[in-house]
């Protein structure tokens, strides 16, 4: 009882504009309730704090409080409704879907997916499908996530931000990836027909994982891909840019390509260009 009363006084002092200081307080109440009160009280809170803050933020803070008390019956009940009541809302579905994958449901998080695409704008379906990609590679299956980020990219090639979170956990520490299944990765990325501006950064991050993890000849891989790009974007012989007479003869000549050891001939006018941005 003391402890409710000094979490009453701390909602009555507290200024209202200080949102987020009122609601550490309503989650503190909450798993007050969750703990020592009983399944009325601890609605009556919710009601409140739902009233005063953030609705939709407090369903998924009340799931969380369900979750460390290990009731999962109540973590369902209350995802259920939040859903419900905010089904155009990617955030629930996703955070449903987190809670399944954690405890080992994988089945269950497929089927909150397939219903989210449902009821969710189209804009919203490729950043949620990804997200669960991404729990699959935490969570679930590296060959699911895999086959879910395979399939997203299918649909939309050019889309290298979807090619850099695909990188991403792939390279990512502890994501249990064989060197060989990356450097696939990294072969599929710089054979797409991206602008100079995309394969550059391509390049530049394949040719940065293989310093750190592959040997002399990967890195010499990598340079020679790259040399074969820009010949095939600028029409410049690229074993011609590899020597200093060469490159004197280029710039003579009103040419443009540039040559470094670790970005293999792009030029600044190409790493600009952006004539086919998806």
């Amino acid at each position: 009882d003391r402890a409710r009363a000094i979490a009453e006084r701390a909602l009555k002092s507290i200024n209202f504009r200080k949102l987020d200081e009122k609601k550490n307080v309503w989650i503190a109440l909450l798993n007050l309730e969750k703990a020592h009160g009983t399944a009325e009280s601890l609605a009556a809170v919710f009601r409140r704090c739902c009233s005063d803050q953030n609705a939709k933020h407090m369903y998924l803070h009340m799931a969380q409080v369900h979750e460390r008390a290990g009731d999962d019956d109540s973590v369902g009940n209350t995802f259920d409704a939040v859903c419900r009541h905010y089904k155009a809302s990617k955030k629930v579905w996703l955070a449903r879907m987190e809670w399944l994958m954690r405890k080992g449901d994988t089945a269950a998080a497929k089927s909150t997916l397939e219903r989210s695409l449902l009821s969710l704008a189209r804009r919203k379906h490729v950043p949620t499908i990804v997200k669960f990609a991404q729990l699959e590679y935490r969570h679930g299956s590296l060959e699911r996530a895999r086959t879910v980020l395979d399939g997203v990219l299918a649909h939309h090639p050019k889309r290298l931000d979807l090619w850099s979170i695909y990188l991403d956990m792939e390279t990512r520490k502890g994501a249990g990836t064989a060197p060989a299944d990356v450097r696939r990765l990294f072969e599929r990325a710089a054979s797409l027909k991206l602008s100079s501006k995309k394969m550059k950064y391509v390049f530049k991050r394949w040719l940065t994982w293989e310093q750190a993890n592959g040997d002399s000849a990967a890195v010499a891989h990598v340079k020679d891909r790259a040399r074969e790009y820009v010949q095939l974007k600028t029409g410049v012989d690229a074993a011609a840019v590899d020597t200093p007479a060469s490159r004197g003869d280029t710039a003579r000549a009103g040419g443009r390509v540039t040559h470094s050891d670790d970005e293999p001939g792009f030029s600044s006018s190409d790493s600009g260009d952006s004539s086919d941005d998806d």
